[in-house]
């Protein structure tokens, strides 16, 4: 047997000559030489013997066994306890009840009730009956007052009414009257669709400047302008403007203006301001055209003069060191056609912030919009350090690019 494989912490139990192994042939080899399992060691009959066991172990049956005449006829013992109980707690109680003692209260007298009352009045609950003299009194004297404040009223309305400044003439309009003479001339924008493509037509195909100054508004005020930047022919003469074309009446400060928008055949966007003029339908040539006193490109070097600059503006975060978001809030401004931007900026708490603020923001329930709006502004150069294309929106001059 090979050493190494013994478990020196597993001893086999030595053999004593009392273990019985009940085949005393288990230690002989099978002829093929192989070793025989041993049985199961069994208990010696003497060690049964000696434990006073009954083999035959526990018999149920119906028999009862019988009691020897050795046995006493009672084989309890029964003891009997004393009737007497040990009360805790005497039976009759030692306390003394002394009886209830009542203490009349007298309710205070009815004056002191009447001068400290609080709360619901000692009236309160009970049916009250006004006589007929005091209804027809309560009820003139309210006619009355009624018919007073109506003999009033004129003198009232008199004295409130707009008059004319020193040196002006003619009649001042109330303002419901200028209101309903906006709705009139809105009403009358409404139904000229035909006639502004008509005038557009016209305008877009002009090759001189002597034929654009009676399609527009204010020609004599704005001719050296049109000469200075008279530009050729946008369409041709026999162009129309397109089946999508849309009419949209706008009020503006409670006056009415139309604008058509479309396309052009390089389809590029045109938006037209019409305007009602001495009972003619006529365009608005800065609004149509986008006029600015300085070009973008101008604006983005720090050039130019940028007295009224007409621009699509948007919100935006650009801030430097020139322009700390703590001051300024940032906007970007792009030119009419969009092709170039520059940024500009409102300080906080002025004018043009708060018509800029309320401009872009929402409801209690809508979001601020981020849709560019059209506006015409005046904008100053800003502080030393600031980039050439950084602006500073002076003045709001008007929404969007007419001033009806």
């Amino acid at each position: 047997m090979n050493p190494t494989l013994i478990d020196p912490h597993n001893h086999a139990p030595a053999v004593t000559p009392d273990d019985v192994w009940g085949d005393h042939q288990g230690g002989q080899r099978s002829p093929r030489g192989a070793t025989l399992v041993l049985p199961p060691k069994k208990t010696p009959p003497a060690a049964s013997a000696a434990t006073g066991r009954n083999p035959e172990g526990l018999r149920i049956g119906s028999e009862t066994p019988r009691r020897s005449p050795e046995d006493p006829a009672n084989p309890l013992e029964v003891r009997q306890i004393d009737g007497n109980v040990l009360r805790l707690d005497p039976e009759i109680s030692t306390a003394l009840k002394v009886p209830r003692q009542i203490n009349y209260q007298a309710l205070p007298a009815a004056e002191d009730l009447n001068r400290s009352s609080r709360g619901e009045g000692k009236e309160w609950g009970r049916v009250r009956t006004h006589s007929v003299r005091w209804i027809l009194g309560t009820g003139l004297g309210v006619a009355s007052l009624v018919v007073m404040a109506l003999l009033l009223l004129p003198l009232i309305n008199d004295s409130n009414a707009e008059r004319p400044r020193p040196g002006q003439t003619g009649l001042v309009l109330d303002k419901e009257e200028e209101k309903m003479a906006g709705i009139e001339s809105a009403n009358d924008l409404i139904g000229q669709q035909a006639e502004a493509e008509q005038l557009f037509r016209g305008f877009a195909s002009a090759s001189t400047v002597a034929d654009i100054l009676p399609l527009v508004r204010d020609a004599a005020a704005v001719e050296p302008l049109i000469r200075t930047l008279h530009r050729p022919a946008l369409v041709t003469k026999a162009w129309l403007p397109p089946d999508s074309t849309r009419w949209n009446v706008i009020t503006n400060d409670g006056r009415p203006f139309a604008m058509l928008e479309g396309t052009l055949p390089d389809f590029s966007r045109f938006s037209a301001y019409c305007v009602m003029s001495a009972n003619q339908l006529r365009l608005d040539w800065k609004a149509t055209t986008g006029y600015g006193t300085a070009t973008f490109e101008e604006l983005t070097r720090s050039q130019g003069d940028p007295t009224e600059i007409r621009a699509r503006i948007i919100l935006s975060p650009f801030y430097t060191a020139s322009y700390p978001e703590a001051e300024f809030q940032s906007y970007q401004l792009m030119s009419p056609d969009e092709s170039h931007a520059i940024w500009g900026y409102t300080r906080r708490g002025e004018a043009v912030d708060g018509v800029l603020g309320k401009l872009f923001q929402g409801g209690g329930i809508l979001e601020s919009t981020s849709e560019p709006k059209k506006i015409t502004v005046r904008l100053a150069r800003g502080p030393a350090g600031s980039l050439p294309n950084q602006w500073v929106l002076a003045e709001m001059l008007h929404i969007d690019w007419i001033n009806p």
